[in-house]
């Protein structure tokens, strides 16, 4: 790549991020205008959700996110309001969704790049869903993912239909981890010798410890913990913090291979953390030596942010 190519990358962003937009929506009074907006499947919170009026077919609704370039893998919904067991039967949930992938170009214009279809069960959880892969964006730019509703499982009181969570997996590809901060290491076993691409050294940390990341320009998707030596003490359940938004993960009592856990996103896309990525050791493993050991810490990531 070239130096002038290079400079206008960091200056070009893949795509104006918006979030989530839909074709149609409840309104609310009480609550505010934009309660049941698509917003409201993008913000982590199983008790909001995106609905549709009582009066709209429900079929042939769509909600849409901005990405940025990228390759879409799967996506993840729960398909209906599932703030409880009677909201989610109460109101319709979705069945079926036809995916359509656009991308932009330097004059923000939009065009097809692929479709693709998917179909869920009527289950109360997030449901993650294998599609066939679909690029969206060319050159420095991004672009657009919209969902229509192809078919829906009835409600029992009401014929609104509601997706209460929307999460699109974009591929991951190896990126470095900037070590921002980390808790005190126990002896000569410090926070550097968990990035050394050596899993035979080790940082050793207390049971409480944490570690702060980045990845300057790039989206982080996923951070890789390969834990220590089973003399030591190993991360059991972590808890990941970005935007303002945790995920705690289960590890399992493995010291021979890395385990991925997903960073929060806010953007509706895997790969929209950021800035800063913390990573807090909540409980641990025990091993004949009381302090935690982690012989390496990675990093993956989704798409290409600039600077």
């Amino acid at each position: 790549m070239s130096y002038a190519r290079a400079f206008i990358m960091l200056l070009v962003p893949a795509v104006a991020f918006a979030g989530a937009t839909a074709s149609n929506f409840k309104p609310e009074h009480r609550k505010g205008a934009n309660y049941w907006n698509a917003q409201s499947a993008i913000d982590g919170k199983l008790e909001t959700c995106w609905m549709v009026t009582g009066e709209s077919p429900n079929r042939g609704e769509w909600i849409e996110l901005d990405l940025p370039k990228s390759t879409v893998d799967k996506v993840a919904m729960v398909v209906g309001w599932a703030e409880s067991d009677s909201t989610f039967s109460d109101y319709a949930r979705v069945k079926k969704i036809k995916v359509e992938a656009f991308s932009l170009n330097d004059q923000q214009q939009t065009s097809p790049s692929g479709a693709t279809t998917a179909e869920f069960q009527d289950l109360k959880e997030m449901q993650v869903m294998d599609i066939d892969d679909l690029a969206v964006g060319e050159d420095l730019f991004g672009g657009k993912l919209r969902i229509h509703v192809v078919d829906i499982y009835d409600g029992q009181d009401y014929p609104n239909m509601a997706i209460s969570e929307l999460l699109v997996y974009l591929t991951e590809f190896d990126t470095q981890l900037a070590m921002l901060a980390s808790s005190d290491s126990v002896g000569a076993n410090t926070i550097e010798l968990a990035q050394d691409d050596n899993a035979k050294t080790f940082y050793a940390t207390q049971a409480d410890g944490s570690f702060t990341v980045e990845a300057s320009g790039f989206g982080v998707s996923s951070i890789g913990i390969h834990a220590g030596p089973t003399s030591h003490a190993r991360p059991k359940k972590v808890k990941v913090t970005a935007n303002n938004r945790e995920l705690v993960h289960e590890l399992l009592d493995d010291s021979k291979a890395m385990q991925w856990v997903m960073v929060p996103t806010i953007t509706g896309y895997t790969g929209g953390a950021f800035g800063d990525i913390q990573v807090d050791i909540l409980e641990v493993y025990p091993g004949t030596e009381a302090a935690v050991g982690i012989a390496e810490i990675a990093g993956k990531a989704t798409n290409y942010e600039g600077f």
